[in-house]
This record gives C-alpha cells, structure tokens and sequence, in this order.
C-alpha cells in the first residue's frame, strides 16, 4: 500500500490550510483508492496557525483582549496536552486594520500580552506563541506592559498611564521596572514560532524592513527606528543583555526581541515547533512520498517556510516531495537543489492570478488530480488538464 502524506501551507487570499489539505486528499484519494493518505494542514505560526491545528487540539478557549488600537475583541487559543498556543494575528494582526488604520507609530501589542497573561493565570505555564502578521512595531513593549512590566520616562512617570505602549512611545523609555511582574509570569516555558530571521535593528530589521508593510512611510520608519533603538538600549542596561541581532529578534515589530530578553522563550523556526508539537518526523519517515504546497512558491519558501521545513526533513530521510502550488517562481535548477522532485502549479492550467483565486478549490482539484495520475501506473500523463 502506498503511503502518501500531505503537509501543506494556505493558498493566501484564496484558500485556507485545512481547505487546500482537503481538496488534494481527496483528489489523490479519487485517483487512487488504495493509498493510505495522512493529511496535515500546517502553518507556519501567523495567521491562520489555529485555524490550520483546530482538530488537533484538545480545546478552544476564548480570550477577551484587544486589537492593535484599544477596541475590545475576543480571539481564540488553543490547547494542545498541556501546553496552549496563542497567535499573534488573532489579537493584533494587521488584517483586523483597514488601510486608513495601518500606522504602526499608534498600534501596541498590548492585546497579545493580555491574551499570554490571561492564559498564564489560568495556570498553563508551557505556551507557543505564533507571532507572524502583526500590525505593530512597538519592539513588544505594549506585550510586556500587559504582562506587569512597566515603562518610565526621564522624570519617573508612565510612558503609558494605561499601559498601552505603541511605536511612537517607545522612544520616551528611560526606565524599565518590573517588580509588579507576577511569578506566573516570571515562570512562563515560551516557545516562539517565528517565521523570519531578522535582527531588532538596522536596515534588515523589524522598522526598516516590514514598517512599510504595515503602513509607514520612509519617515515614519526613522521615527519608529530610532524608538526601537532608544528601547534595545535602555532594555541593554536593564538586563546586561544585548539580543538585538539574535534570528528572529525583528519579527512582530520586535515581539521576537521582547520574549526572548524579558522572557527567556525559544525563538524557534515556525515549522520545526508545529513538526515537534505535533510528531511530524515520524510520519515523513514512514511516508513513501510527501506533498507539500503553497500559494506561492518563491525564493522566501526555501528561506525558513513551511516548504522549506519539509524539504529538510524529508531530505533527511531520504523520502520523496512533491510540490502543489498556486505559482512558482523558481527554476527548475533552484527545485532539483531544493529537493523537489515534481511540482504541479495552478498557473500552468489558469494563468490569470485573479481567476485562479477565485476558483481556487476547482484549479486545485484540477491539478492534484492530474498530479495523483503520475502516481498510477498504465496511466499516460500527457492527457490534457
């Protein structure tokens, strides 16, 4: 019996992770009934994370916090054994802001702390975070202030009399005082799925390379730089620590920074976090073939993205892996070094991207069954699709 397993991202804008895993299970399921197919839709730790492990997980508890602006919302987490994963973009991701809304000189992550803290209280001390797309760039300042830390000015007094610091505050910190910091907060186990290696500051960093994303302006990105640097000195002094320029300090406006300093999490590789919590290696070991597949396929998918996670582990143990994808940018050379051995994309049979989308579940039915035939012997694979 052949044993086939599908690993696969979203197809963002058109289809979720748990969508895409359905649509080629049951393609491949149509073209070969005899193979046993696991299926596990995945993410690489921002939005759509919960939404992708929902059925993995034990319970979904509701969270009453805040968006990147102050307005009240309440957003999930889930728990899986005894650990629960929070995602960032559920509190304070970029989509819950219009375009008009998206300065990150006026957003906090305050709401993401308020969701950490609130799980903490309740006794859970092993938490995953997934902090991709957020809205923010206040270095996880707004996060820490939720979690009892306090941020003082030049003259002794709250940076932020709510605690709500946002990006254009961060350069007002002079002090950090962190003696209402409750112990189960101190005692937290974090673990950080973070999806880009960037540095806190610099021109690769969290201001000057994803500002622009989340609505600031080349001037505006001076401004928030020089608050994130002014807040990585004063947190230097405080902590006798300088993690600046660790991978993944600039994700999240900084969140990655934040935790590692003032929390001690892992920052760890989104996929390789969701792999470990969920046991992954295992099933690409007893696989005779892995799927994997995105929206889209580029020189970002091979840099620490969920494709690029799988190609390493199944590289590993030598198995099979093919690609399923909206578009692919990579040549043909750049998928043999990678380890690809097919790749079937959605742009190959419907080349208008906006058509593509939204026939998203027919193309991809379309190509994955198209896919499974090369899999069937006696079966010519030129036939027209």
């Amino acid at each position: 019996m052949y044993k086939i397993l599908i690993i696969v991202d979203k197809f963002k804008g058109s289809l979720t992770a748990r969508e895409v895993s359905s649509i080629i299970t049951g393609s491949f399921a149509t073209v070969l009934p005899d193979a046993k197919i696991t299926a596990i839709p995945l993410a690489d730790g921002g939005d759509g994370t919960i939404d992708a492990l929902e059925h993995f997980g034990n319970e979904v508890i509701p969270i009453e916090t805040v968006d990147p602006l102050g307005k009240p919302v309440t957003v999930p987490v889930l728990r899986v054994g005894n650990k629960v994963l929070c995602e960032m973009a559920k509190s304070t991701g970029l989509w819950s802001l219009s375009k008009e809304e998206r300065d990150p000189r006026y957003t906090s992550s305050y709401g993401f702390g308020v969701v950490i803290e609130k799980v903490a209280r309740m006794g859970f001390n092993k938490i995953l975070l997934g902090i991709g797309g957020s809205a923010t760039n206040d270095a996880g300042a707004g996060m820490l202030s939720a979690l009892g830390f306090r941020f003082l000015d030049k003259n002794n007094r709250p940076v932020c009399d709510n605690g709500f610091v946002t990006g254009c505050r961060i350069g007002d910190i002079y002090h950090i005082d962190d003696t209402n910091v409750p112990g189960y907060i101190r005692n937290l186990e974090v673990e950080v799925a973070c999806d880009v290696n960037n540095p806190l500051t610099g021109i690769y960093g969290a201001s000057h390379v994803y500002g622009p994303q989340k609505g600031a302006t080349p001037g505006i990105v001076e401004t928030l730089e020089r608050g994130v640097v002014n807040f990585a000195g004063v947190s230097k002094m405080w902590s006798g620590r300088d993690l600046t320029q660790i991978s993944g300090a600039g994700a999240a406006g900084g969140v990655g920074y934040a935790l590692a300093l003032f929390l001690d999490a892992k920052l760890l590789s989104g996929w390789r976090l969701l792999f470990d919590l969920l046991g992954v290696e295992a099933m690409i070991g007893a696989s005779d073939l892995v799927i994997t597949g995105e929206g889209r396929v580029d020189g970002q998918s091979l840099s620490g993205k969920l494709l690029d996670g799988v190609l390493q582990r199944a590289g590993h143990h030598r198995k099979r892996v093919w690609v399923i994808c909206g578009d692919n940018l990579l040549t043909e050379r750049e998928l043999e070094i990678a380890g690809v051995e097919r790749l079937f994309a959605i742009s190959g049979i419907q080349p208008v991207k906006e058509v593509a989308i939204a026939k998203g579940s027919h193309y991809l039915e379309k190509i994955s069954r198209h896919a499974a035939t090369f899999l069937k012997p006696s079966t010519s694979n030129d036939q027209t699709i």
